[in-house]
């Protein structure tokens, strides 16, 4: 049987929820969203949220509070996927790409620094794999440039910094329950912040620029248009999906940290041989199984493993092309030369199957294969 590189977890109470919600009126901020947000309160305390249709709508919300000036810039990884980027131009901004460390493959303190000006509004955190980036250094960094701190916690649910989970330690964060993550509902996002002012803004910008939240909790006798908004409010179904996911969390995580743990022991050979680096964890870092991957020496091995582990029916994948590296970060003026840590990523990172349903043979399948090969 072919090992499949996704494969999303089934929580149990998925079609029960599915069943209530379709027999009720499909109102947003339904009785779902409620307990969602009861959820929330568990796993994030302390905080505000609000939750969207992706990931996406959650930074160009977080963006949207920021209420960027033409020419403002914000600081943000190279090695990325767009969407933090495509945010920042939506909202009129320039994304200012930065290099990464190779320890990590988060983005360098020391090369954002580098890159502040006059005009720097915020840095965007991008925790790749659900480990966590330097968040002490980013916060100083933040609080010196008097800027804003966003995390880009897409991978991160049930990830932590330190004791604090991903998401919470800067003014404001963002998670994804895309198809691809950890807790899904096909697609789906979360905002989480402290910052009332931020959260207030933000739950006007949500629905359209008005102040029907407000209206609906009786704090208004009516509702206005108030700013520039959207609507990306979560759907009740979506929330219905994502609730019994959530549920379901701490089972999630200790499976994939399982999987992971399993490859770490046993691709220590490519790591003693110098073939390949595992994935690093710092001590500040609790991750969360998201994603498992090695750093080859020698991109030329790597290109030739993948289709060879596919003829085994071992689907493994490389990552992101870095954002200045593409045509659309040539347009912003960037060359491929421009950040090296980046590129390198890029040319010799190949990620390996984490999920819940695979199995400890299909582990040992898989890290075979590879020691086989190289």
């Amino acid at each position: 049987m072919d090992i499949s590189f996704y494969s999303r977890f089934h929580a149990p109470l998925e079609s029960a929820y599915l069943e209530e919600v379709l027999a009720s009126g499909l109102e947003t901020d339904g009785l779902f969203m409620k307990r969602l947000l009861d959820c929330a309160d568990s796993l994030y305390p302390g905080c505000r949220f609000l939750f969207t249709p992706s990931c996406t709508l959650a930074l160009e919300t977080a963006l949207a509070c920021l209420r960027l000036l033409p020419g403002d810039e914000v600081l943000l990884p190279s090695f990325n996927f767009p969407s933090a980027a495509n945010a920042v131009l939506r909202h009129g901004g320039r994304p200012v790409l930065c290099d990464i460390t190779p320890d990590t493959q988060n983005i360098s303190v020391r090369d954002a620094s580098n890159r502040l000006t006059s005009r720097t509004r915020a840095v965007i955190a991008m925790h790749y794999a659900g480990v966590s980036a330097p968040l002490g250094g980013l916060k100083r960094l933040a609080e010196e440039a008097g800027i804003v701190l966003i995390e880009d916690a897409a991978q991160c649910v049930d990830a932590y910094y330190e004791d604090q989970p991903l998401g919470t330690v800067g003014d404001m964060g963002c998670v994804s329950f895309h198809h691809t993550k950890n807790a899904v509902c096909g697609e789906g996002g979360l905002m989480i912040t402290k910052n009332r002012g931020h959260w207030q803004y933000a739950r006007q910008y949500r629905l359209h620029g008005t102040n029907r939240a407000g209206y609906l909790d009786g704090e208004a006798a009516r509702y206005t248009w108030n700013l520039p908004g959207s609507c990306t409010a979560l759907s009740e179904p979506q929330a219905a999906l994502l609730l019994a996911q959530l549920q379901c969390l701490s089972q999630i995580t200790r499976s994939r940290l399982h999987v992971t743990e399993q490859y770490w022991k046993q691709l220590a050979p490519l790591e003693e041989r110098g073939i390949a680096m595992r994935m690093q964890i710092p001590a500040y870092a609790r991750p969360n199984g998201h994603i498992f991957y090695l750093r080859f020496q020698d991109p030329a091995l790597l290109n030739s493993l993948i289709p060879a582990l596919a003829a085994h029916g071992i689907d493994c994948k490389t990552h992101y092309v870095p954002l200045h590296a593409s045509p659309m970060g040539e347009k912003l003026g960037y060359h491929k030369e421009d950040l090296p840590e980046s590129l390198s990523c890029y040319q010799t990172l190949l990620r390996l199957p984490v999920h819940t349903a695979l199995t400890d043979e299909d582990i040992a399948r898989t890290t075979e294969a590879i020691l086989r090969f190289v």
